[in-house]
């Protein structure tokens, strides 16, 4: 692996996670559509089934793991234990 600090460590993960909330979203997306889902009457929410989600956020952290390099995967692997908690 390229010796990088901590600083630029913790911008390359930024990054990681800005790619995987952005494809999660466009996944998610996706699939309110195809599934025809409505909001719920109480909150408005578009909530995907939670099975599905699941497959989502997985296909999400695999997209991120094919766009960077080999060496960046321990970071991602361990970042996206936060990246994947509730809100």
């Amino acid at each position: 692996m390229v010796p990088v600090d901590m600083s630029q460590e913790q911008v390359f993960v930024a990054i990681a996670h800005a790619l995987f909330m952005n494809r999660l979203h466009l996944l998610r997306l996706t699939e309110v559509v195809r599934l025809q889902i409505r909001p719920d009457a109480e909150y408005g929410n578009m909530d995907v089934p939670p099975e599905l989600d699941a497959e989502l956020k997985q296909q999400a952290i695999d997209y991120v793991l094919t766009c960077f390099p080999e060496d960046f995967r321990i970071l991602i692997n361990q970042a996206k234990s936060d990246w994947l908690r509730p809100a």
